[in-house]
């Protein structure tokens, strides 16, 4: 992997892609000259070195040795967090191989299958209630509350008290969205300790209660690894992840596809034609184009040689998988929305991540997307974004999803189909 082509002008190696001040809602130019310039740069808008292949990218992602996630990966910190406070994407080894042992068989493929009728029947809920209203917005009315409900399924919350924990998670969400890099706001660090107190009571309470549950709180509760059991304080940090991570970029992820889906007639036509059979591979190809994790860091932890760049340590890096996920040398028509590509033979997109770090929550999440788009399209005739709505993306480098999305159909919903 070469940082320029050597047939590159000196002039032209400066990298074009800033997320910061100049964020493009179609960015793919920008990204495709820095990829073929420059696919391995210093970036001084990020203070980061900028990668952009998907061979790159997918080094760094998969590279734990050389490149740390205990100084942050959705936003870079200068010192890294306590301890306590690291937790899987935000840990290394062996603290984060630890915590991956307890959810891996938790959050199986096989296990999250089991989930659909539930996730069919929630979807449809929701739905109903949208039925007579003619319009809706995306996030709020339909896919954080989605999202919300999926995470108190999985994690067993007491039924009386799902409203408020899926508010309250949602509220965690937001704040993490809206303050990437403000850990240290004034209100963000007295709102997350008193989440996680009460993330622990309810832990204290499903311990008490005994292992006969097979939700995931208990799973954890009652996990031993080398004998011992975890920490409720742990326990409470890795669901508090959990939420987060499952919560923020599944709402950005099914916005992201209606959005795609009214920006591509054709490709909303064909998927028309058949939801339920196409939805797996236009939740792919939507992760695929429009990623709603545009990029994540990293810091190297040893002198490191990667492309045409010695990075040493303590230098950050920031991984463009929106440009690794339109690299001509993987994908065919990389800058094309095309819902029925052949994704047996094509290797995995890099929403989810690569290596150790591989996003334990991918089955989830492919669940809800596929599910959601399925049923919305199915029982709300006529689907679209509002006409004249110009939607706002979020600022900042990582996250590529809309402020809001306000979405209108011809009512009333159809009856449900399951």
């Amino acid at each position: 992997m070469s940082s320029r082509p050597e047939d590159a002008p000196v002039e032209d190696v400066q990298p074009r892609y800033r997320p910061y001040t100049a964020k493009a809602s179609e960015p793919w130019e920008e990204l495709a000259h820095d990829r073929a310039r420059c696919p391995v740069v210093r970036n001084a808008e990020l203070e980061a070195v900028q990668v952009t292949t998907y061979e790159g990218v997918r080094e760094v992602l998969a590279g734990h040795r050389a490149w740390s996630s205990a100084l942050g990966n959705i936003w870079p910190l200068k010192e890294p967090l306590p301890p306590e406070e690291q937790v899987l994407g935000w840990a290394d080894q062996p603290r984060h191989t630890r915590q991956r042992k307890l959810l891996v068989k938790a959050l199986s493929a096989s296990r999250i299958q089991h989930m659909r009728p539930f996730s069919e029947r929630f979807a449809d809920d929701l739905i109903d209630e949208l039925s007579d209203r003619g319009s809706f917005e995306m996030y709020d009315d339909f896919a954080a509350r989605m999202a919300a409900g999926h995470v108190c399924e999985l994690l067993g919350v007491p039924e009386g008290e799902r409203d408020e924990y899926a508010r309250s998670a949602q509220r965690m969400e937001e704040l993490v969205t809206d303050t990437m890099d403000g850990r240290a706001e004034g209100g963000y660090g007295s709102e997350l300790n008193e989440w996680l107190d009460y993330l622990g009571e309810m832990i204290r309470a499903k311990r008490a209660a005994g292992p006969g549950s097979d939700d995931l709180i208990t799973q954890l509760s009652f996990a031993r690894v080398d004998g011992d059991y975890f920490e409720v304080d742990e326990i409470a940090r890795v669901i508090q992840l959990l939420n987060v991570a499952g919560i923020g970029t599944t709402i950005g992820a099914i916005g992201n596809t209606a959005y795609l889906l009214d920006r591509y007639p054709e490709q909303k036509a064909r998927f028309l034609s058949d939801p339920e059979g196409l939805a797996r591979s236009l939740a792919a190809e939507s992760l695929r184009f429009e990623s709603p994790i545009s990029g994540l860091w990293r810091t190297c932890s040893r002198p490191t040689r990667l492309g045409d760049l010695d990075v040493e340590p303590g230098e950050k890096a920031f991984v463009v998988i929106s440009a690794a996920n339109h690299d001509p040398l993987v994908f065919d028509r990389p800058d094309e929305f095309v819902i029925e590509r052949d994704w047996a033979n094509l290797p995995m997109n890099l929403p989810f991540g690569q290596g150790i770090h591989f996003c334990v929550g991918m089955n989830l999440s492919l669940l809800e997307m596929q599910v959601a788009a399925a049923k919305l399209y199915q029982r709300l005739p006529g689907l679209r974004v509002r006409p004249g709505f110009e939607p706002e993306l979020l600022p900042g480098a990582v996250l590529r999803r809309f402020r809001t999305l306000e979405m209108v159909f011809d009512g009333p919903a159809l009856p449900r189909t399951t």
